[in-house]
């Protein structure tokens, strides 16, 4: 087990990408962790087909609540296996899947200077219906990072789940690509949408629960608490680390307990 938490996390720092870097080849399956799944096969409302995979906690520890995982703009759903064995070992179903273009979901013309797509926000729509639908779970929420916060505000304004955790929250994709620009001159694009934050969080209902690295420049803790304070509802917790660090940040001897253990706190209220 210690050798894939190894290699995941390597390859995990190779994601803070900030462009499109899909992988076709997962790096490792759920039986490579001993998980129990199902795979499947979801298709969008504009005839995409998203492969899926569904990871299922011990039914006597089934806190009947379902994460639905959206990673953020490089990599696929593989790299967020250990996420996944965690979060299965808490009592979550885990449901993972890779957007139109990344691991084996469809193909789709991806052009690799683009931040994201809103065809990515189809898909994670189309996800959460699907979910609803098959796991008969209690509570559904979204597990959402990086580049997956953009996806999961624009997709509630379509779709409704019961809570969102965040971790990276882009506040401004045009700030994130003028970030980049001067750090690495390095042009990013960005699809045409009018993406106002605070008319998308004003549509959000649900708890909102955000993780911010005190060290993270991109997606900084400023902006975190910009968006928890646009609602009564929201949590911000702080670690010391940076982008997307916070799993293995919080952690006491094994990977990602704290971080599971504010999750479990802010489930259950």
């Amino acid at each position: 087990m210690a050798k894939y938490f190894i290699s995941f996390l390597i390859l995990l720092s190779f994601t803070n990408s900030w462009a499109l870097k899909p992988d076709k080849n997962y790096i490792a399956k759920p039986e490579d962790l001993s998980l129990r799944y199902t795979t499947n096969t979801i298709t969008t409302f504009d005839g995409y087909a998203l492969h899926s995979w569904t990871i299922q906690p011990d039914p006597a520890n089934d806190k009947k609540t379902t994460l639905i995982l959206t990673y953020g703009d490089s990599g696929n759903m593989s790299y967020w296996l250990n996420q996944a064995w965690v979060a299965s070992n808490n009592g979550y179903t885990v449901v993972l899947f890779d957007y139109r273009g990344f691991g084996q979901s469809q193909d789709f013309t991806i052009n690799n200077d683009y931040l994201y797509y809103n065809e990515f926000v189809t898909d994670l729509e189309a996800v959460i219906q699907w979910t609803k639908t098959k796991n008969k779970n209690n509570k559904t929420g979204i597990w959402a990072f990086s580049m997956g916060t953009i996806m999961t505000n624009m997709a509630l304004q379509k779709q409704s789940v019961d809570f969102v955790i965040a971790e990276g929250l882009v506040f401004d994709p045009s700030a994130i690509a003028a970030k980049i620009k001067q750090a690495k001159d390095k042009t990013i694009l960005l699809p045409d949408t009018n993406f106002n934050i605070q008319k998308l969080s004003s549509t959000i209902r649900c708890p909102y629960l955000l993780f911010a690295g005190k060290q993270d420049k991109m997606t900084t803790v400023a902006d975190s608490k910009l968006f928890s304070e646009m609602a009564t509802n929201r949590e911000l917790i702080e670690f010391d680390g940076n982008h997307l660090e916070g799993f293995a940040k919080l952690s006491q001897g094994d990977f990602g307990t704290t971080y599971m253990q504010k999750i479990n706190s802010f489930i259950q209220r």
